[in-house]
């Protein structure tokens, strides 16, 4: 028995290789475990210097949206503990 290795450059063409491996009597194909590049290792940075990348300043319409987002959870639960009745749909779209 012989073993050959057969490296498929182009992914698009290993059902093509495969499927002629197979028209051919004897012959056994096995799917060999694929090469991964090992990343390169970088210095370590520090959480502040991570958490100081993540944290951008927000704009007015950032600040204005979180403001509105949050003034609705506020309402939500509040209607949730019975503090507040809160429109149904039906209600909102006769009002437009």
């Amino acid at each position: 028995m012989r073993v050959l290795y057969v490296s498929i450059t182009d992914p698009s063409k290993e059902k093509l290789v495969t499927d002629i491996l197979h028209e051919i009597e004897g012959v056994e194909v096995r799917r060999g475990p694929e090469k991964t590049k090992h990343p390169v290792t970088r210095k370590a940075k520090s959480v502040a210097t991570r958490r100081a990348k993540a944290i951008k300043p927000m704009t007015p319409n950032e600040k204005k949206f979180v403001k509105g987002l949050t003034q609705a959870f506020k309402e939500m639960d509040e209607h949730i503990t019975g503090k507040r009745k809160l429109k149904t749909l039906k209600e909102v779209l006769d009002e437009l």
